[in-house]
């Protein structure tokens, strides 16, 4: 018995599903990777992170292009099409999450070449503890916004949201932070300030797995929900 259109198509938006999850978890490897060489001014994870970005952009376009495809050929309805519209929304998050883990290897290097160069853990607190909590609570609600498209579970989206509030809130600290050490240290202005950038990349990817966790929501559901407020 050979096989139907049905099992073809199926298995189409399989690959469809988790080729994305993939592209998830080189964006999680990718930020895994950058933190780390914010530790240790690794200049070889830097350049290893940045190459990877390309790879991770040329796996969206194709899976982007293999989601067209789909529509194109198979003209999907119902939750066969809410899915591969979930994809066509989720890769451009995705690829602009493992942007943001390229730019924090970059300005590692701005960082590095600052004059009186100071690392994370040599600045004035409260500074390196932020950094610290922003960088595990950042690769938490990744992780557990990729959980929630690998499983479909629509219950991780109350941990992605209270993730997201301390993210955001970290955030704010660090910003205080660094006005304060910028008047007090004129001489750590400087690396303050792309410390407080990269604070910023962090939690503009804490917001982006919101996004990922309300387009779960919808591909479960069929409901819109607004998770980032």
């Amino acid at each position: 018995m050979g096989v139907s259109y049905r099992q073809v198509f199926d298995e189409q938006l399989t690959e469809l599903h988790d080729g994305v999850f993939r592209v998830g978890t080189m964006v999680e490897a990718a930020l895994s990777e950058a933190l780390q060489s914010i530790k240790l001014y690794d200049q070889a994870a830097v350049r290893k992170v940045v190459q990877n970005d390309q790879t991770i952009n040329h796996e969206v376009q194709r899976l982007h292009d293999q989601a067209l495809l789909i529509i194109a050929t198979q003209q999907p309805l119902a939750r066969d099409l809410r899915l591969v519209s979930v994809v066509l929304s989720l890769l451009p998050e995705l690829e602009r999450m493992g942007d943001y883990a390229a730019t924090i290897c970059k300005l590692q290097e701005r960082i590095a070449a600052t004059p009186n160069f100071v690392s994370v853990a040599e600045m004035p607190q409260p500074i390196p503890r932020l950094i610290s909590e922003l960088s595990q609570r950042t690769s938490e609600i990744l992780h557990a916004g990729l959980e929630a498209l690998r499983k479909n579970d629509r219950s991780f989206a109350d941990r992605v949201t209270t993730l997201d509030d301390v993210i955001d809130q970290l955030y704010r600290e660090m910003f205080e932070a660094t006005v304060n050490i910028s008047t007090s240290s004129p001489e750590l202005a400087a690396a303050a300030i792309h410390l407080l950038t990269l604070a910023h990349n962090l939690e503009r990817l804490g917001d982006r797995v919101t996004n990922l966790a309300e387009q779960i929501e919808y591909l479960i559901t069929g409901k819109v929900v607004a998770l980032n407020h």
